[in-house]
């Protein structure tokens, strides 16, 4: 290879690596940062509802993160997390050197930098990308004995007490003594050294099995790994109002890679490698099951996107070279101008904040964290001695209140840690469900519900409890409300004018600084919440006021044009809902509750063939929906009954 070509190459590498730290390099909306810092902080139990039998399975990630975070920051622990997901890519395009040079390395980047757009924040997902990476990268291009026991040994010591993937570890080393069996029994290999080495890998397997239990928890550990798979849930993904978005589908991208992936198994005239095969196939279909573990998918899967890359490129340049003869030459300038183009091309909506807003994602571009999402700044109401001990939370903000105010949570996000009858439970109370609501008072006592209001269900789930005398609105601010019981000892709590207007305040700076700059600083998540809680407590001239708001900053916002047009609809603005829910169903059109609105606003604007088109379209979804549920066993409902409510009266948002 010429220094020229080499430069290129080494160019293309650059720019794609450029594209994963500006994906990276995004404000923390995820909750379960929280969760991890609270860990980190106490390395106990964190809810109330939590067993005697307490597994941390990322315990060492949450102490690193704890030290990091009082160093320096939401900032530092960004960087840090960026300089982890760059260096895992920098490893694995090390690995797929043999596979491939650097403009297939930069396509690589380029999809699997979108593939995980969603799904990237801070988190050990980034540490377990890493240890893929080191691990692939040490397995092929070291063969020393004591290199491979002396580091992948204390490697996988510290994955299995940094993330519940450690199992991964033996498994590619064993993969990697399958592939050495295999190459032993090839024609022509030498096969003596290819046994010994197959044999050296099935021992450090075992070596490194026996490792995973250097942790505090000994083998539950690893029970708790499994208990993690069998029972995920709850689940956070990419946005904490992720439902309110049409965003753009991941699976036709995925099914893309498959495609591409199967091309270059038909056109490689090599031998596959079994390990980066089987890793991409065994992620293939995780990642085409739920594209949350996108990331998992881009770790496994990396080199043998190169390899399927190059693969196709030879051919296609065998191709072109027997139809244009030498004019084929300016086929391999052609490609690496439009890789460059395609990385700047998707680098600038990400900066400006566009492909935030587009995804449905509380993050912005930069450094920092968004606690607007959780009840910031509530030391007043939850530090007040009459504040109740047991109050219900949601999953979104457990993390948060075990974190910031030192108070065990009812739940949080934590695979396997919760019964999936209690969550199941809890949504059908926030839905109006007596019964469940009946089973969480007479089990927990609660006299507090901390709702936040982005979540599903929450506007019916706070309408729901005011709608009961027993339940008063102490504190609302967009993102979060909490409701009291109506009792003597928290009266002062309820009466509290400076605490709720303060709320009221938050939310009114939110609105001010959303119609100064739309769409540019992100999606507006105090806008977002109180929408959804207005349009819930029948309140439509605030509701419509918040809705245009966010329609004028972004019109592909179908969620909000269903809260403008129920708005416009309890207003009796019957030809405008129609609009307004006209889009709704053309932006999100499996939503039952877009259909189910449009034809209620059909039939009283007098569209009567309109009207009975949608009852159809939404008895149809209705069908659909009560199938899933019985498929997955979750609750899927949405709401088309909204709950009228005097709790919310002396509210307003100016026009």
């Amino acid at each position: 290879m010429s220094k020229k070509s080499f430069g290129v190459s080494v160019l293309y590498m650059v720019l794609g690596l450029v594209f994963i730290a500006v994906i990276g390099l995004r404000t923390i909306s995820t909750p379960e940062l929280w969760t991890h810092l609270a860990l980190g902080q106490n390395n106990g139990p964190i809810s109330f509802i939590e067993g005697d039998a307490f597994v941390n399975t990322s315990w060492l990630y949450d102490k690193l993160l704890y030290i990091v975070w009082n160093l320096g920051g939401a900032s530092l622990v960004i960087i840090l997390n960026v300089i982890g997901l760059v260096a895992a890519f920098y490893l694995l395009i090390q690995v797929s050197k043999k596979w491939g040079g650097g403009m297939a390395q930069g396509f690589a980047l380029l999809i699997c930098g979108h593939l995980i757009f969603q799904t990237v924040d801070v988190g050990p997902r980034t540490v377990m990308m890493l240890f893929i990476a080191l691990f692939l990268f040490i397995l092929n291009t070291r063969r020393s004995p004591a290199v491979l026991f002396g580091s992948l040994i204390p490697l996988q010591i510290l994955w299995t007490n940094m993330h519940s993937s450690f199992i991964y570890g033996p498994i590619i080393v064993a993969l990697t003594a399958a592939q050495a069996a295999q190459a032993a029994k090839a024609p022509g290999a030498r096969k003596k050294k290819q046994e010994n080495q197959s044999g050296l890998f099935g021992i450090l397997t075992a070596v490194l099995l026996i490792c995973t239990v250097a942790n505090p928890y000994f083998l539950n550990m690893h029970a708790q790994m499994i208990t993690n798979i069998k029972s995920p849930a709850p689940a956070y993904w990419s946005s904490l109002f992720i439902e309110y978005y049409q965003i753009p589908e991941v699976k036709p991208l995925i099914f893309f890679t498959m495609i591409l992936g199967a091309a270059g198994l038909i056109t490689l005239k090599k031998r596959l490698p079994l390990v980066l095969t089987t890793l991409a196939i065994y992620s293939a279909f995780l990642v085409w099951t739920s594209p949350a573990t996108a990331m998992l998918f881009a770790a496994m899967a990396f080199p043998f996107i190169v390899l399927s890359l190059t693969s196709i490129s030879e051919y296609l340049n065998h191709s072109f070279k027997s139809i244009l003869g030498d004019n084929a030459k300016v086929m391999a300038p052609l490609t690496g101008a439009i890789l460059a183009v395609l990385i700047l091309l998707s680098i600038v909506p990400i900066i400006q904040n566009k492909a935030y807003v587009k995804t449905g994602s509380a993050s912005t571009f930069g450094l920092g964290v968004q606690e607007n999402l959780f009840p910031n700044d509530l030391e007043p109401l939850f530090n007040d001695p009459a504040f109740p001990e047991t109050a219900i939370n949601l999953a979104a903000d457990g993390g948060y209140l075990a974190f910031k105010y030192g108070r065990k949570c009812f739940i949080d996000y934590r695979s396997g840690t919760y019964d999936k009858e209690l969550l199941k439970t809890l949504n059908k109370t926030l839905l109006g469900d007596r019964e469940a609501y009946n089973t969480i008072q007479d089990k927990y006592r609660p006299e507090a519900y901390i709702i936040n209001t982005l979540t599903p269900a929450s506007a019916q789930g706070v309408a729901t409890l005011l709608s009961n005398p027993i339940w008063k609105l102490a504190y609302f601010d967009g993102t979060t409300a909490v409701v009291l019981q109506n009792k003597t000892e928290f009266q002062s709590l309820l009466n509290n004018t400076a605490l709720q207007q303060s709320g009221l305040a938050k939310l009114e700076a939110a609105r001010k600084a959303y119609a100064a700059r739309n769409s540019k600083g992100g999606n507006p998540a105090e806008l977002i919440g109180a929408g959804k809680i207005y349009l819930a407590f029948n309140r439509p001239v605030e509701a419509k006021s918040i809705f245009s708001l966010i329609l004028r900053g972004n019109a592909a916002a179908p969620a909000a044009w269903i809260g403008l047009g129920s708005s416009q609809l309890m207003l009796k603005q019957f030809s405008d809902s129609v609009a307004s829910l006209r889009k709704a169903t053309h932006q999100m059109p499996e939503s039952l509750l877009a259909w189910a609105t449009y034809a209620s606003a059909c039939r009283h604007a007098g569209l009567s063939d309109e009207a009975e088109a949608a009852v159809e379209k939404a008895r149809k979804l209705a069908a659909k929906n009560r199938e899933a549920n019985k498929t997955e066993g979750e609750p899927k409902k949405e709401s088309v009954k909204l709950k009228p409510t005097e709790s919310l009266q002396d509210i307003t948002i100016p026009e």
